[in-house]
């Protein structure tokens, strides 16, 4: 229970405290137990989030509203009963003149309030936004534009809770805008900016924002800040041993994340400091050749944007090939031997070498795109063989296809999973990509030797690091709802050159197996924006079927198939007569 989380709390308690004064004040005609509405209000919110729950498993937001109000009856007929009394007066208000209700204004803020803890966030925007119109007061202006930056985060209208907390911010600077803003910026993955605001924001040394110091903790661990993550852990651990604070505190499940998480602080902390150990004692035995000294990259890149971001330069096998620089200084002294058997890994083509590393960016997400809109010949990869394997990703059930969502494209096969479930690599490979995506979130790419990519997105958890190598079947991450994401799940892709196709066109997700050991490729894998299908598969209609052509309309099918557009309509949940080309339809 969080009976400390005070930053929102005493917020509202100040808030419509000092409204219902306001009010009183101006000995309002209309509303006149505005000021026990309002109390009533603030007894249900707090109900509210003592209901919370939290997941440890990936970072928490600053306001949880991972609260059910379907099954607290009692709670959603307060909040209803609230809405439904402003609502009456704010009507009745509207019918009088002007002085008849002074504050008009804090009906709406108070209506809005009980609105966005009912979830139904759009009208609590609406009721928020009149208010904002209507005050000349700069203070409750900031206000305003904090509630409506808050309200659009659960909106996704991220570009609208950018411009209302850069509004707020000129005018005001108090424990609720960063705690806002904080939430912005980790639901749009930005951990620097939602750290600076979240510190602004807890005070670490009175033992009641430990949620906040929390989250701050797992923030810096994201960022590979760890000595102050690990100081941030600590904190949290020891309040919670305190005497006074160990009765008053009493979620062991967060004392429990942050012993775990401080231990492997300092491990990580640890390691670090041996392997800067070793890396100068390696670099002191094994000067850099001369022609690989940073000044030969400039005419590629300009050496300081490089050296940021290209540190494995010169252990990293990948970014050489795609720089075209030499190899022979890598091998082992081992294999100088000719007649001495390479192993396996040693053992690719120039000509397989150049297609792997073709395009190699362990920076940017996605690789330019090869069009193979004037393909004429058959690509064929193999996928397994006698030296390569293959394992399903996950097991989960398909949850949303590859194709067209509304008026976006989706490029991937979304699989049912909970947050902290396992994820395998699909094929042998190198790991290119392993980090966090303001829209994938926690992403994962591999770039097997078959000259695929894979993508696993929306991870709660990345367990590989760019570059290394990876086998099928191997745990590379964990399933969370990280990134533009709406529910735990596997967002899975597949690309060859840069270029998408669908998942199923080589993977039977129902029955868990390839569909066959080798992959054919034609142009037509890739032409599938053309038509509104969500596969590529085939564009023949199965048994019961008909796919929609270029000029039909639900009358010409009709007719096509004796029966009628009702009865069209009825079988596949059409409200309308719009359907569209490539459209699959259920035949009666």
């Amino acid at each position: 229970m969080r009976k400390f989380n005070c930053w929102i709390f005493v917020f509202i308690f100040c808030f419509l405290s000092l409204s219902a004064v306001n009010a009183a004040k101006k000995e309002t005609k209309c509303f006149p137990d505005l000021h026990k509405e309002q109390r009533k209000l603030l007894k249900t919110v707090n109900e509210i989030e003592k209901k919370a729950t939290d997941n440890y498993l990936y970072i928490l937001p600053v306001y949880s509203q991972n609260h059910s109000l379907d099954t607290t009856a009692k709670t959603w007929k307060t909040l209803s009963s609230i809405i439904e009394r402003a609502t009456k007066e704010i009507d009745f208000a509207k019918s009088q003149d002007s002085a008849y209700c002074p504050a008009i204004a804090e009906i709406y803020k108070h209506k809005g309030i009980a609105l966005f803890y009912q979830k139904q966030y759009q009208p609590a925007y609406e009721a928020f936004k009149t208010v904002l119109l209507s005050t000349r007061s700069p203070f409750e202006h900031a206000y305003m534009c904090i509630w409506l930056a808050r309200t659009t985060i659960y909106l996704y209208a991220y570009e609208e809770t950018d411009f209302f907390l850069e509004e707020a911010e000129k005018k005001i600077d108090i424990v609720f805008f960063h705690n806002v803003a904080a939430e912005y910026y980790i639901q749009i993955n930005d951990y620097e900016k939602a750290l600076y605001h979240l510190t602004k924001s807890i005070n670490t040394g009175d033992g009641r924002d430990m949620r906040g110091t929390f989250i701050a903790a797992q923030l810096a661990e994201q960022l590979k800040r760890y000595p102050l993550a690990l100081s941030y852990y600590n904190i949290v651990y020891q309040h919670y041993n305190k005497g006074l604070y160990k009765k008053l505190f009493t979620n062991n499940l967060m004392k429990s994340y942050a012993e775990v998480h401080r231990h492997l602080c300092e491990k990580t902390i640890e390691r670090q400091y041996l392997d800067s150990i070793a890396d100068a004692q390696w670099k002191e035995s094994h000067p850099i050749p001369k022609e690989f000294e940073p000044t030969i990259v400039e005419s590629y890149h300009d050496s300081s944007f490089f050296g940021r971001n290209y540190p494995y330069y010169f252990n990293d096998y990948a970014a050489m090939f795609f720089l075209n620089e030499y190899i022979d200084e890598f091998w082992d002294e081992e294999y100088d031997d000719e007649d001495e058997e390479y192993d396996d890994e040693f053992e690719l083509s120039d000509e397989m070498l150049e297609s792997i590393f073709e395009n190699w960016d362990s920076i940017a997400i996605h690789i330019p795109r090869t069009n193979f809109s004037q393909m004429k010949d058959t690509i064929y990869i193999p996928l397994i063989d006698t030296d390569s394997n293959y394992e399903l990703p996950h097991f989960g059930s398909v949850v949303s296809r590859f194709g067209w969502r509304r008026y976006r494209y989706h490029y991937g096969t979304d699989l049912k999973g909970s947050t902290g479930d396992s994820i395998f690599c699909a094929f042998d490979g190198i790991v290119r990509i392993a980090v966090r995506n303001k829209t994938y979130g926690n992403v994962i790419i591999v770039r097997h030797y078959n000259g695929l990519e894979t993508f696993y997105a929306h991870c709660s958890k990345l367990l590989v690091s760019p570059n290394q190598e990876v086998k099928a079947g191997e745990l590379i991450g964990l399933i969370g709802n990280t990134g533009r994401s709406k529910g735990s799940h596997l967002h899975f892709e597949v690309r060859y050159k840069g270029s998408a196709f669908n998942p199923e066109y080589m993977i039977d997700f129902e029955n868990k197996k390839l569909k066959s050991d080798t992959l054919m490729l034609t142009k037509e894998v890739f032409n599938y924006k053309n038509t509104y299908s969500s596969s590529a598969v085939s564009s023949s209609s199965p048994n019961g079927y008909h796919r929609v052509k270029s000029g039909e309309t639900l009358s010409s099918i009709a007719r096509k198939y004796k029966t009628t557009v009702n009865d069209l309509k009825r079988k596949n949940g059409l409200k309308s007569d719009l359907i569209r080309e490539g459209q699959l339809l259920k035949l009666p």
